[in-house]
């Protein structure tokens, strides 16, 4: 696990995409149920707070595939 203290103009989703490599997979919900409270924080985070990311999970169950509708042929 690392921390991280946040800059000015940080935002979680770019802070996950640095130390995972992506945002799919709910990685971003993922570090926000480790990091209770950081939720109630605004897009841009604040400067200075303290940001717990644990090593990346084996596996997070992958976003629903939704089927494609066509309208018109």
């Amino acid at each position: 696990m690392t921390t991280y203290v946040t800059k000015m103009f940080d935002r979680l989703d770019r802070i996950c995409y640095d130390r995972y490599g992506s945002t799919s997979n709910q990685i971003v919900e993922w570090v926000m149920d480790q990091n209770p409270g950081i939720e109630m924080c605004a897009i841009v985070l604040p400067l200075g707070i303290t940001i717990n990311l644990p090593d990346a999970p084996r596996k997070l169950t992958p976003p629903p595939v939704l089927k494609q509708i066509f309208l018109w042929k």
